[in-house]
């Protein structure tokens, strides 16, 4: 084999070697990007429920008060059915 033979097969090695690096390296960098995706998602699926419980919360209270308003309006008009 010849030096320009020798050089030729080195860079040829040393191209194969980097094209497999970058491989690596792009891969790599897929997986991460994939990893934060699920965390962005499972973080937007933990706000949602936290969302329907503030939600869930809200309408009891509403429920509440627009009972107790019920029971406020039978017991006013017990008391006083002559001024209505």
């Amino acid at each position: 084999m010849t030096n320009s033979e020798n050089n030729d097969q080195k860079n040829q090695d040393s191209n194969e070697i980097s094209t497999l690096e970058l491989s690596v390296w792009g891969a790599l960098l897929t997986t991460l990007g994939d990893a934060i995706s699920t965390i962005a998602a499972v973080q937007a699926l933990k706000e949602e429920q936290q969302e329907q419980n503030s939600n869930n919360d809200m309408q009891q209270q509403i429920d509440y008060l627009t009972n107790e308003v019920k029971q406020l309006k039978k017991q006013i008009n017990n008391m006083t059915p002559w001024h209505l």
